[in-house]
């Protein structure tokens, strides 16, 4: 700080610019603001769900979530009612029961001992083939298909999800 003197004494020039400072008012504070360290962030390339030979793990949803995206499929519980996160979609039908007959028969493994249709309430069905929930709601005219997430490998599910868009697109 410069010397203090009394405003009257300085130069009329730099009365304005003189601060008076009262001995009892606190000190204005100086502060530093310091730059926190970011570290660089280093992509991993098996981040992405690729499977690789070094690498066990299954694919992360964010990975699911975004290989699936283009094709109009979405990952979480779709309602809510499960815990576990599946990849999901809702197709508008208008014959439900023959969208639902075909899934079953696109889906049907010789592993399973049953993959029946079955009725739940007066308008509600419900499919479960190969691990793949379907729920055909014939007063919304609508099918919720539900893919699990734990397939093994992103391509498993992507293949699996390109199955039941072309099976439910088609038309017998």
């Amino acid at each position: 700080l410069a010397t203090m003197r009394p405003a009257a004494l300085a130069p009329a020039a730099s009365r304005a610019r003189i601060a008076v400072h009262h001995p009892r008012a606190p000190a204005p504070s100086r502060r530093v603001v310091r730059a926190r360290f970011v570290p660089p962030i280093v992509p991993n390339p098996n981040a992405d769900g690729a499977s690789s030979p070094k690498s066990n793990t299954s694919p992360t949803l964010p990975a699911i979530e975004r290989a699936l995206a283009p094709l109009g499929w979405k990952v979480g519980a779709e309602r809510g009612y499960d815990d576990t996160e599946h990849a999901y979609k809702i197709y508008k039908t208008r014959d439900g029961q023959k969208t639902l007959e075909r899934l079953q028969d696109a889906l049907y493994t010789t592993e399973e001992r049953g993959c029946r249709i079955r009725r739940e309430t007066q308008s509600m069905y419900y499919l479960c083939c190969d691990g793949v929930r379907c729920r055909l709601n014939e007063s919304k005219q609508e099918i919720v298909v539900e893919v699990p997430c734990d397939m093994g490998s992103l391509k498993a599910i992507g293949d699996m999800c390109a199955k039941i868009d072309a099976t439910v697109k088609a038309k017998k």
